[in-house]
């Protein structure tokens, strides 16, 4: 770790609670924050597609974007260090017509009294949408093509039911990637500009292909100019601000933002200040070409350090003005959201852009990477306990114990931050993605836990969620869905009564195949709707390959393309149903798969002794029982190589997941009583976590169940949260305690983990008292949401997860 005597530390803390007064005013005002629906967007993008009728789609889209640079809105947030906004207001849902028009136009009057992320909306701004936005759109949204188009049996399951969840897709811009940020800063806008240019003029326009090629580098030129145009605005409003304003430090503020802009419109970044600039200059850009989520920033403490040293080197910044740059930067990445509809907010719920940084790891020679920016941004998130964004560090055997302590202080804050990722995994689920060696070494975190090879892949974003309950019920109930008035969903698999406890797995693998199957299908015609209306040049000149292949991400022009990710949801609860089975029908004989059935299909009613019996009396996962875990590696597998399978319309095979976002919750509303004891409507068990209170045995126990899975075939990633009693990490031995926890996990191949350290008692307070709680933030899976924004269903979920002792 870095020796503070050497560094102008100033007041600086390591430990946190540095309490620069600009961050503390920053946190008050973003705390006054309400989300509202932003319509400028919608309306300049209209105002366009109206004027560019007939004309190349990727062009349409690039005029789009370049108009919105030019004629959106601008303001500089007063106390602020960087400048640009994803939309008109902080944490604002900015609508984007071609994703957002369809449902919206349903809902767009209810939108700011829905129980789970409402957004105000004025009265003046549903009458321009009524009037003059949605009837341009109408029946030309991404989500209105797509339904369209899907096959009816297909839409029945589909669509609103909780069984799969695919309609979100939908709904959003080309997400889940991160820009070649190693050469955004190397280079700066101006010399990608010129890299565009080149191949533009190289064409043969004459050559049919050439000819296709053009359209994207001048589509690409054109964003380009579109956001130096934004951020030469950006100069000029800060020039003008510098000149009224009397107080003589934030004058000099405003000019140095100022000249940041004019360099950053010119060249590369010269500082650190700005190369982080540059950063969230390039975010809005992402945000503002579509409705897309986790546009991450990736490994920031590899590619900003050289600035970053050579600026504390040269005396242009001490240590605490870089942590106050950071913080400022978290509470501007903070006020971005993702606007979604009234059934997807559900899957992705708390307002969260899912923008995933990371820091730690080995670098591309296998060498430990930690450096002293690792340990600023754990700090800045120290500080700044906003929900965004998602802070990640990567773990390995050779990480440096210091730099572990450090994480376990962030930990035990209670917030969810930082996610924990094991080297050893992330890199092999790197190289079955096709990456080299060098390659997958830089790994870094899109969306919730989902490694990617910065700049040089497009997942694009994940194909949708299966339910793996749903499988359990299919096979009881003959393919039929108890809680979606009893609808033949599944497939038909035969009489359960008539089967062996082997030929009952095998019908919950034909259920699991029969969701996957049309999961793919929806991806499948989702892409190609997306890769007709939506081509995205602006994203797509940030990754690596596009300009050798002249194409963006939607048609595969990307140096890796892979998947989407079929995501599976509640494999514990799965696993624990079939463990119920096996015990209390084929080896104990307690009760017969008839009564079992009629049990289930009346929620327990009248049979509560025989719901705690199979309840206390199975073996549940995640308390290291070997044959109760071998459940879970079978199962994992087969979804896996079902999935595999699948070729996407892009062209490889799509990829597999295990994390749930929150669809854990909805997911499990719509699955009646299961085996093992849990009544219907219950939240699923989320990623590769048990069941809430049915692990009883310990950390350790849980780790040695989920490292039964083979989490790196998965490489859209694993999910794993714990939850610690606070008490229990107190002082330097409840340090000591979370970082045995985290070498544990490495040690034993698991992919990811993340921890709540919350009271029950505070959660319930919480619920109770929400105003008196607004700034608590709890873990849901992949992400950290505020506890109170929260519908009560989420909430219950959290305070009813097994609390540990580290």
């Amino acid at each position: 770790m870095f020796e503070r005597t050497d560094r102008q530390m100033g007041a600086f803390s390591l430990e946190g609670s540095n309490h620069f007064p600009r961050i503390e005013k920053l946190l008050e005002k973003y705390w006054q924050c309400v989300p509202e629906v932003d319509i400028e967007r919608a309306r300049i993008y209209t105002d366009s597609y109206k004027r560019t009728e007939g004309e190349d789609v990727l062009l349409r889209r690039a005029h789009a974007f370049k108009d919105y640079c030019e004629k959106r809105s601008i303001h500089i947030n007063e106390d602020q260090l960087f400048m640009g906004d994803a939309a008109a207001k902080p944490r604002a849902g900015a609508v984007d017509p071609i994703f957002h028009a369809g449902w919206l136009s349903q809902e767009v009057r209810t939108i700011s009294t829905r129980k789970q992320d409402p957004y105000l909306i004025s009265d003046e701004d549903i009458e321009e949408l009524e009037t003059s936005i949605f009837p341009y759109w109408k029946g030309k949204s991404v989500s209105e093509h797509w339904i369209r188009q899907i096959p009816p049996y297909i839409k029945e399951l589909a669509v609103k039911t909780g069984i799969i969840d695919v309609e979100i897709k939908t709904q959003s811009a080309a997400g889940e990637t991160a820009p070649y940020w190693e050469k955004a800063v190397e280079k700066g806008l101006c010399g990608i500009r010129a890299d565009v240019e080149a191949h533009l003029n190289a064409m043969d326009l004459s050559d049919p292909e050439d000819f296709e090629k053009a359209d994207f580098y001048t589509a690409s030129l054109i964003t380009l100019d579109g956001l130096i145009a934004y951020i030469q605005r950006f100069a000029e409003l800060a020039e003008e601000t510098a000149a009224a304003e009397k107080d003589e430090k934030r004058k000099k503020e405003l000019e140095l933002m100022a000249e940041n802009c004019r360099v950053l419109t010119k060249e590369a970044p010269q500082t650190f200040w700005q190369a982080l600039q540059l950063v969230y200059f390039i975010l809005v850009g992402c945000l503002m070409e579509g409705n897309g989520p986790s546009y991450s920033p990736g490994r920031v403490d590899q590619y900003l350090y050289p600035f970053y040293e050579a600026d504390i080197r040269e005396g242009r910044l001490t240590v605490a003005a870089a942590l106050e740059l950071i913080e400022a930067f978290y509470v501007k990445a903070a006020e971005t959201t993702w606007f979604l509809s009234e059934n997807a907010v559900m899957y992705f719920a708390g307002y969260q852009p899912f923008h995933s940084l990371i820091v730690g790891g080995i670098d591309k020679h296998g060498a430990d990477a930690t450096n002293e920016l690792s340990y600023l941004f754990l700090t800045a998130k120290m500080d700044v306990q906003l929900h965004g964004p998602s802070v990640c560090v990567r773990a390995h055997r050779q990480s440096p114990e210091d730099f572990l302590i450090h994480v376990a202080r962030l930990a035990r804050l209670g917030t969810g931050f930082p996610a924990i990722y094991n080297d050893e995994v992330a890199i092999k689920m790197m190289l079955l993605s096709g990456g080299t060696m060098e390659e997958a070494r830089d790994y870094q975190m899109v969306g919730c836990v989902e490694p990617f090879m910065g700049g040089k892949m497009a997942k694009w974003s994940d194909g949708g969620h299966y339910n793996f309950a749903a499988a359990m019920e299919f096979v009881l109930t003959n393919g039929h869905s108890l809680m979606n008035g009893n609808k033949l969903l599944g497939v038909q698999t035969g009489d359960p009564e008539k089967m062996s406890f082997e030929e009952i797995k095998d019908a919950v693998k034909k259920q699991l195949a029969y969701m996957i199957n049309a999961i793919s299908i929806c991806a499948n015609v989702n892409e190609k709707v997306c890769a007709q209306l939506t081509p995205y040049p602006f994203v797509s000149t940030f990754l690596e390959g596009t300009l050798e292949t002249g194409k963006d991400l939607t048609v595969g022009g990307v140096k890796y393309t892979i998947g989407p990710a079929l995501i599976g949801t509640g494999i514990a609860d799965l696993v624990n149903s079939l463990s119920a089975i096996r015990k209390h029908v084929f080896e104990d004989k307690t009760i017969t798969m008839g009564q079992l059935i009629d049990t289930l299909k009346d929620n327990f009613e009248g049979k509560e002794d025989l719901r705690l019996l199979l309840q206390n009396k199975t073996p549940m996962y995640g308390n290291d029982i070997p044959e109760v875990d071998a459940l879970a590696g079978e199962m994992t597998d087969y979804a896996y190589s079902v999935i595999s399978s699948k070729k996407s319309w892009r062209g490889p095979h799509f990829i597999s997941g295990l994390y749930p976002v929150s669809s854990h919750v909805p997911h499990g509303l719509v699955i009646g009583a299961l085996p093992y004891g849990r009544l219907a409507g219950k939240a699923l068990a989320d990623g590769c976590s048990p069941n809430g209170g049915t692990d009883h045995d310990g950390p350790t126990a849980v780790l040695k169940s989920v490292s039964k899975i083979n989490h790196e075939v998965h490489t859209s990633g694993t999910l794993l949260n714990m939850r610690l009693d606070p008490t229990s990490v107190k002082g330097d031995a409840g340090l000591n305690r979370i970082t045995h926890i985290i070498r544990t996990f490495v040690d034993l191949n698991i992919y990811h983990i993340q921890f709540n350290v919350v009271s029950s008692e505070v959660l319930k307070a919480a619920q109770q008292a929400p105003e008196e709680h607004k700034s608590l933030i709890v873990r849901v899976a992949g992400y950290s949401a505020y506890f109170t924004e929260l519908c009560k269903e989420m909430q219950d979920d959290i305070i009813h997860r097994t609390v540990h002792q580290a």
